[in-house]
């Protein structure tokens, strides 16, 4: 079990959960939660949705990106409703732009066509090891 930063919304953060049960997941649906559950606790992931608190997914990667004690930790920006962001065009630039700025990965569910949620699953738990555990590198005090 990870413990896992799930910036999103509240319909994809739904979807987020489901994907991830099993998982410790703390859930932040403002960056101002965000930043106060990297600040609270370690984690091994952050998984963030393209449309988190009205569409803040780069603003928190840079952040986390920025901060020594959380730049460690694996982030993936991810579309997890394929009826959001559906242009080709803006995908590929949400994709290009999440690497430029340190992702680990951009996932998207429509990639996914035999059972998209478990296959989801599988692609983000094989990021959980690129960090290591959690430790104090991943961890502030308020």
């Amino acid at each position: 079990m990870a413990n896992i930063l799930v910036a999103a919304s509240a319909e994809p953060r739904e979807i987020v959960e489901r994907i991830l049960a099993g998982h410790a997941l703390s859930c932040a649906q403002t960056m101002v939660r965000a930043q106060e559950f990297l600040r609270e606790r370690p984690f091994d992931l952050i998984v963030c949705t393209i449309a988190f608190d009205e569409s803040k997914m780069f603003d928190l990667l840079r952040l986390a990106k920025s901060t020594p004690e959380w730049k460690a930790i694996p982030f993936l920006c991810a579309r997890v409703r394929g009826h959001v962001l559906r242009s080709p065009t803006a995908m590929q630039s949400a994709a290009f732009t999440s690497r430029q700025l340190g992702a680990t990965a951009f996932l998207d569910i429509a990639d996914y066509h035999v059972d998209p949620e478990r296959e989801m699953r599988v692609a983000i738990e094989q990021h959980l090891g690129d960090a290591g555990p959690s430790d104090s590198r991943h961890h502030t005090k308020p």
